[in-house]
């Protein structure tokens, strides 16, 4: 009896060189992309780097409030201290 080949989910005439570790779907060389060290199908890569972009932009914002935040806080930090300044060299 021959062994069994794995053909690709989207090109059954390719065989399969992995498995999605995501979907679990056999993928040809052409449909396998590797992320971190592991092999994505087209959509489950997709799905990855959607989540990647979005965790991203949260991110950028967040940072984008601690910076607005402390400069606000440096401004009134360096007002009151030019108001002592003002009244002790008087």
């Amino acid at each position: 009896m021959a062994p069994l080949v794995s053909v690709c989910d989207r090109h059954p005439e390719r065989p399969a060189l992995a498995q999605c570790v995501d979907c679990r779907r056999p993928i040809c060389a052409a449909c396998s992309t590797r992320w971190e060290g592991l092999h994505l199908c087209v959509d489950c890569l997709a799905r990855r780097r959607e989540t990647v972009v979005a965790q991203g932009s949260v991110l950028g914002w967040l940072a984008a409030v601690v910076l607005i935040v402390g400069l606000a806080l440096l401004a009134t930090l360096g007002r009151t201290l030019a108001g002592v300044l003002f009244w002790v060299m008087r």
